[in-house]
């Protein structure tokens, strides 16, 4: 009886963790509370922060991307998005990060544009021009870039090439408020300031409200509200002075002159 006893307790120590077993990759297979099985497809991650995105959402944007990568930490997609979102918060050197990643993983148009803006919010022009040049070698009608490398430029002093850069920016897209915006900049910049304010109040007619690059990127409201300030027309250039030379010059003629008048009156 005691060995009857002893061979049912070996069988039920046995069968009771194989059904325990059985239990737990059940709940794997279904996506269940493993850290290393993704709860939903990436298709789902992305569509949520699209969504989060279009709607200025960078709080909800930035949990999305955030349970995203968790799953899936070499999406380009994500990396990128997140990025975007941590620019449009503000943490500049947070997105530039992230979206040098996604560009390493894979090279769009615009994803250089994005990684642009970054660098333009942080001053640093050079390599936003960089950037953007990158950006259109690789597509040259994807015309983000053209903002990006309208800035730059004029953020290095080069207003005229910037002026040259936005206007083919518009010529692709003219009904975006936002390269209206950069051309009213760069036009009061180079001390066009009617042109200026025609460019931006066209920005404010398209999209009042359109989504700036990033929070110290001031709106077109605002920068035409000040352009009586901050534009200074610009000036005809003087004639030069006469120098000694061209005094003498005169002087010489002028006493020709007298000299051949008294003469006829003789």
């Amino acid at each position: 009886m005691k060995k009857i006893i002893l061979v049912l307790c070996i069988l039920c120590c046995l069968i009771i963790p194989a059904a325990g077993g059985a239990g737990i990759s059940a709940s794997l297979s279904s996506g269940g509370s493993s850290p290393d099985t993704p709860t939903e497809n990436i298709s789902v991650y992305l569509s949520g922060a699209h969504a989060a995105v279009d709607e200025r959402d960078w709080t909800g944007a930035l949990l999305i991307t955030t349970r995203g990568l968790a799953y899936y930490p070499d999406s380009a997609d994500l990396l990128c998005l997140q990025g975007y979102t941590y620019r449009k918060m503000g943490q500049y050197e947070k997105s530039l990060e992230l979206v040098s990643k996604g560009i390493l993983l894979n090279p769009k148009p615009v994803r250089y544009a994005n990684r642009g803006y970054g660098y333009l919010a942080l001053g640093n022009y050079t390599a936003a021009l960089a950037d953007a040049e990158t950006g259109l070698s690789l597509d040259n009608s994807y015309t983000t870039n053209y903002g990006v490398k309208a800035l730059a430029l004029s953020g290095l002093g080069r207003n005229s090439e910037a002026l040259g850069t936005s206007e083919q920016g518009l010529a692709r897209d003219p009904g975006s408020a936002h390269y209206w915006h950069v051309e009213g900049r760069i036009l009061a910049a180079t001390g066009n300031c009617t042109g200026a304010r025609e460019a931006l109040e066209k920005s404010l007619a398209l999209d009042p409200g359109y989504s700036l690059p990033y929070p110290g990127f001031t709106g077109a409201g605002e920068d035409l509200f000040a352009l009586n300030t901050t534009c200074t027309p610009a000036k005809a250039q003087a004639l030069p002075a006469p120098t000694k030379a061209a005094f003498g010059g005169i002087a010489v003629i002028g006493i020709l002159c007298v000299f051949l008048a008294v003469g006829m009156r003789k």
